[in-house]
């Protein structure tokens, strides 16, 4: 029915062996990146593994730096404020009266 020459044949059995190598290549080369990619990160775990193992151990409990002994918890204060009483005469009384914070206010 169709009359094809010797040489459209062969042109299409060419491009057929272009387009199915070239399928083979587009399916292949992930999974070859893909293992490579695995197989770098394997590598990683196992150069990790030996780092870890050249690094001294953690100290044991008995070893571990001791805190000083105080008779009251890190960060309270035993200081008492000066009281700054305000006199009682009735004047109200606004921040720039009153001073700033500090000893000598």
């Amino acid at each position: 029915m169709y009359a094809h020459s010797t040489e459209s044949i062969q042109t299409e059995l060419a491009g057929t062996g272009l387009a199915v190598s070239r399928d083979l290549m587009v399916g292949i080369a992930p999974f070859v990146i893909g293992l490579v990619i695995v197989g770098v990160l394997i590598g990683a775990v196992v150069l990790g593994i030996r780092v870890k193992k050249r690094e001294p151990a953690t100290p044991r409990p008995e070893e571990q730096p001791r805190a000083p002994e105080r008779d009251h918890p890190p960060g309270v204060v035993h200081e008492h404020p000066e009281s700054h009483e305000l006199p009682q005469d009735g004047v109200r009384r606004t921040a720039h009266h009153l001073g700033g914070p500090g000893p000598n206010a």
